[in-house]
Protein backbone atom coordinates (compact mmCIF):
# COMPACT_ATOMS: atom_id res chain seq x y z
CA UNK A 1 0.00 0.00 0.00
CA UNK A 2 1.09 3.60 -0.64
CA UNK A 3 1.44 6.61 1.30
CA UNK A 4 -0.89 9.47 -0.23
CA UNK A 5 0.99 12.32 0.60
CA UNK A 6 -1.41 15.97 -0.51
CA UNK A 7 0.70 18.86 -0.87
CA UNK A 8 0.26 22.15 -0.13
CA UNK A 9 2.00 25.52 -0.65
CA UNK A 10 4.40 27.10 2.14
CA UNK A 11 2.02 30.19 2.37
CA UNK A 12 -1.30 28.91 2.71
CA UNK A 13 -2.13 28.05 6.30
CA UNK A 14 -3.03 24.59 7.32
CA UNK A 15 -6.33 25.92 8.50
CA UNK A 16 -6.60 27.82 5.13
CA UNK A 17 -9.98 25.93 3.37
CA UNK A 18 -9.34 26.11 -0.82
CA UNK A 19 -12.45 28.33 -1.48
CA UNK A 20 -11.53 31.06 1.37
CA UNK A 21 -11.00 34.23 -0.96
CA UNK A 22 -13.78 33.50 -2.70
CA UNK A 23 -15.75 33.60 0.47
CA UNK A 24 -13.74 36.30 1.32
CA UNK A 25 -14.85 38.43 -1.96
CA UNK A 26 -17.86 37.44 -1.55
CA UNK A 27 -18.34 39.14 1.78
CA UNK A 28 -16.60 42.16 0.58
CA UNK A 29 -19.15 42.51 -2.01
CA UNK A 30 -23.00 42.20 0.51
CA UNK A 31 -20.83 45.19 2.09
CA UNK A 32 -20.51 47.08 -0.86
CA UNK A 33 -24.04 46.36 -2.24
CA UNK A 34 -25.80 46.56 1.56
CA UNK A 35 -23.81 49.88 2.87
CA UNK A 36 -24.37 50.01 6.65
CA UNK A 37 -23.39 46.32 7.07
CA UNK A 38 -20.20 44.32 7.98
CA UNK A 39 -20.27 40.99 7.10
CA UNK A 40 -17.09 38.59 8.35
CA UNK A 41 -16.86 34.46 7.72
CA UNK A 42 -17.12 32.64 11.41
CA UNK A 43 -15.53 30.18 13.21
CA UNK A 44 -18.02 27.49 12.99
CA UNK A 45 -18.24 25.48 10.15
CA UNK A 46 -18.89 28.19 7.15
CA UNK A 47 -21.24 30.04 8.62
CA UNK A 48 -20.98 33.86 7.40
CA UNK A 49 -22.05 36.71 9.85
CA UNK A 50 -23.60 40.12 9.16
CA UNK A 51 -24.45 43.07 11.30
CA UNK A 52 -25.88 46.43 11.24
CA UNK A 53 -23.18 48.29 13.59
CA UNK A 54 -25.31 51.32 15.59
CA UNK A 55 -28.55 49.55 15.87
CA UNK A 56 -30.85 49.52 18.39
CA UNK A 57 -31.65 46.64 19.52
CA UNK A 58 -28.76 45.07 17.82
CA UNK A 59 -29.11 43.29 14.26
CA UNK A 60 -27.14 40.40 13.66
CA UNK A 61 -27.96 37.61 10.68
CA UNK A 62 -26.16 34.82 9.96
CA UNK A 63 -26.31 31.80 7.20
CA UNK A 64 -24.52 29.20 5.76
CA UNK A 65 -23.50 30.48 2.37
CA UNK A 66 -22.72 34.60 1.29
CA UNK A 67 -25.76 33.82 -1.00
CA UNK A 68 -28.23 33.26 2.11
CA UNK A 69 -26.60 35.90 3.85
CA UNK A 70 -28.19 38.27 1.39
CA UNK A 71 -31.07 36.92 1.89
CA UNK A 72 -31.10 37.11 5.79
CA UNK A 73 -30.09 40.96 5.69
CA UNK A 74 -33.32 41.75 2.87
CA UNK A 75 -35.47 39.68 5.53
CA UNK A 76 -34.26 41.66 8.22
CA UNK A 77 -33.87 45.06 6.80
CA UNK A 78 -37.87 44.62 5.48
CA UNK A 79 -39.01 43.22 8.90
CA UNK A 80 -37.52 46.34 10.39
CA UNK A 81 -38.56 48.94 7.68
CA UNK A 82 -35.14 50.02 6.21
CA UNK A 83 -35.79 48.90 3.01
Amino acid sequence: MGLLIQSRSKDQPVTAKPNDDECVRALAEIERDYPGWRAWPGVLAGVVYARRPRSSPPLVVRAITPTDLRHAIEAAEAERGLR
